[in-house]
């Protein structure tokens, strides 16, 4: 009777084993990466450092040390979960902090890591005072996913490139699901 009981428990333990999902690890690159190549990044996960931005239809993430192949467009940047950047921007989109269901895109639900860490970040692009620059500015290591189409301006096929969110449609989307860093603020 034990030596049965101590086989079912192995091979319990067994399944358990193969049914236990491994955490799917980041990769981890840069923002320069990222515009040379969005065809290989797209629906990934992935981890960068660089300057987030917030204003008044703003919202992006960038790298000073790469700009854009032909001045294409930016990476615009938004937050899973039930959080929102809260920006204001084109065609019917109000700036809200929060959505009522966690964000969803190409059929991959998104959430957000919402601990210290993230709401540190978020302060830090939303300060609560009169704004005397047109954006604030982040510095942070930051792990989500990317999304974008290939596409023409607006949806045609004028000037095609990797687009289709953000202001007007103007930039490829990274949905930040957690903020793994922040620097410190310069005084």
């Amino acid at each position: 009777m034990i030596s049965v009981l101590a086989g079912m428990l192995a091979i319990g333990l067994a399944s358990a084993q193969i049914l236990a999902q491994h955490p799917e690890v980041p990769l981890r690159v840069s923002i320069c990466d990222i515009k040379a190549h969005p065809e290989n990044f797209l629906h990934k996960l992935v981890e960068f450092t660089a300057i987030a931005s917030h204003g008044f239809e703003d919202s992006m993430v960038e790298d000073s040390h790469c700009s854009w192949p032909g001045g294409g467009p930016g990476v615009w940047m938004e937050y899973g979960g039930k959080r929102s950047t809260a920006t204001m921007y084109c065609c019917g989109v109000s700036a809200k902090p929060d959505r009522n269901d966690t964000l969803i895109i190409d059929r991959i639900l998104l959430d957000l890591v919402d601990n210290d860490t993230f709401r540190e970040f978020d302060k830090r692009l939303h300060p609560k005072r009169s704004k005397k620059r047109p954006s604030d500015t982040v510095r942070a290591t930051l792990r989500g996913r990317i999304f974008a189409r290939y596409e023409g301006i607006g949806g045609t096929k004028q000037n095609p490139g990797w687009r289709g969110y953000g202001h007007m449609g103007c930039c490829m989307l990274f949905v930040v699901t957690q903020v793994v860093s922040v620097e410190p603020a310069r005084p």
